[in-house]
């Protein structure tokens, strides 16, 4: 990763993944904007899923460290 001096809020620090809501706390954008990101820019942090996704007991969550790196890139204006 790239610069890691990029500081996270506390509630999502110390954490190894978050969910698409905390995104959405994070960034101050919808569900369907998050959504629109994973599938248009390539930079943005990929989904994650746990679980067994074939009988609906499935979540998404995205990588904390992905986040911080693509915060990082975002602020250098490094985005493609």
């Amino acid at each position: 990763m790239s610069d890691m001096n990029t500081t996270l809020p506390k509630w999502l620090e110390g954490r190894r993944y978050c969910t698409i809501k905390d995104l959405m706390r994070l960034f101050g954008v919808s569900r369907a904007t998050i959504d629109r990101w994973c599938r248009e820019n390539e930079s943005f942090p990929s989904k994650h899923k746990f679980g067994n996704p074939f009988n609906e007991n499935c979540s998404t969550r995205f990588s904390v460290s992905e986040v911080k790196a693509y915060i990082s890139k975002v602020e250098q204006n490094q985005v493609d």
